[in-house]
């Protein structure tokens, strides 16, 4: 039983949470995950993508724009092939994981790593990328290849690393 509960009730810590996610709906972010964890940085994509909305890159249909889905190939290769040819300047290292559940492609500019990608299952919950990046002070992305209705389309897939990479 949580505080507010044991305070004025077993309505009130509900009332108290649904109130909070309104509030961040309204200013335009994400609720509050009922488990407590964290959000990342695309749940404002997996929101669109369950309320029917489409972006460029999410919502309940296909887009026209080359995707993951419609490449023809693995979605690691997908990936490798965008990285390759809209990045050229930096050295690219695919590493799988050894779960197989995930492919880390790593950016190196001058020998320097800059930034590194996971293309994880949503099932995983792998942290340690993150945090091992942030504290080496490198970029990090996250892309998921199997969320429904998030399709990972090229120009997504580009912008979003142009902009962790600076560009």
């Amino acid at each position: 039983m949580g505080f507010l509960s044991k305070l004025f009730g077993g309505g009130a810590e509900k009332a108290a949470n649904d109130l909070f996610n309104e509030f961040w709906k309204d200013a335009g972010g994400s609720p509050v995950p009922a488990d407590g964890g964290s959000q990342t940085q695309q749940a404002p994509v997996q929101q669109a993508a369950k309320s029917g909305q489409s972006g460029f890159s999410w919502g309940p249909v296909m887009p026209d724009e080359e995707n993951q889905f419609n490449f023809g190939g693995a979605y690691h290769d997908y990936f490798e092939r965008i990285y390759r040819a809209e990045f050229p300047a930096y050295q690219l290292d695919k590493q799988f994981a050894p779960n197989g559940r995930a492919t880390v492609f790593t950016f190196y500019k001058d020998g320097r790593k800059v930034l590194a990608v996971e293309v994880i299952s949503e099932k995983s919950s792998p942290y340690k990328l993150r945090r091992s990046c942030q504290a080496e002070g490198v970029a990090y992305l996250r892309f998921y290849y199997d969320h429904d209705g998030w399709w990972n389309t090229r120009r997504y897939v580009t912008e979003r690393t142009g902009k962790a990479l600076g560009l």
